[in-house]
């Protein structure tokens, strides 16, 4: 696919709650960007005390709910780093967006703190443990690795990759990625049905 030379939108009327995604350009595994974005998804949505969700469903009551992904629509080529949120009534999608892009630009002016990014590490190997905990687990993850990316070892490799991660790699990857001209930004509009 092409670089993006700049921001793209849709919006899409439906008879259903409103809602946001917000979707930047990145590469995929193996690269150590993507691990770096493993990071960020974290630091952004991963449980209560994540910035996203401290910011925007706890503090301001923006959001009913908001989450991270990385590697969507899938892992194998270049992929995006992806951003959901349902905003709280009486608040729209406008508002919403323009706190998650403070927060995105929170990520690319202020080195993450020491304290932060070690909690962050910590929810990481303990959701990779988690998943080897069983045999089933194992083998559904070396399995998948050797699909994706042809080497099961990016499996073996993964924590390591995550342990290398300093608060500049966060903060140079957003400043690299996470752009306006880099994302495509989706909005569902409430579509009033007619009586």
């Amino acid at each position: 696919e092409p670089i993006q030379s700049g921001e793209r939108r849709i919006e899409v009327l439906f008879p259903a709650e409103p809602k946001i995604i917000m979707g930047y350009h990145k590469p995929p595994p193996p690269t150590f960007t993507d691990h770096v974005f493993d990071v960020i998804e974290y630091i952004l949505s991963h449980g209560r005390t994540s910035r996203l969700f401290k910011a925007l469903v706890d503090e301001k009551r923006l959001a009913e709910n908001v989450q991270t992904v990385n590697g969507l629509p899938g892992a194998r080529y270049p992929n995006q780093f992806v951003l959901f949120a349902t905003p709280r009534s009486p608040y729209g999608c406008t508002e919403l967006e323009s706190a998650m892009n403070r927060e995105i630009e929170r990520l690319k002016q202020e080195s993450i703190s020491p304290q932060e990014l070690e909690k962050v590490k910590n929810k990481i190997r303990a959701n990779f443990i988690r998943g080897l905990d069983s045999n089933e687990g194992l083998a559904s993850m070396l399995s998948y690795y050797e699909a994706l990316l042809g080497d099961f070892r990016y499996l073996i490799e993964y924590l390591d990759n995550i342990e290398r991660i300093t608060p500049q790699d966060i903060l140079q990857t957003a400043q690299t990625y996470l752009n306006k001209e880099n994302r495509t930004v989706a909005v569902l509009v409430k579509k009033q049905e007619k009586r």
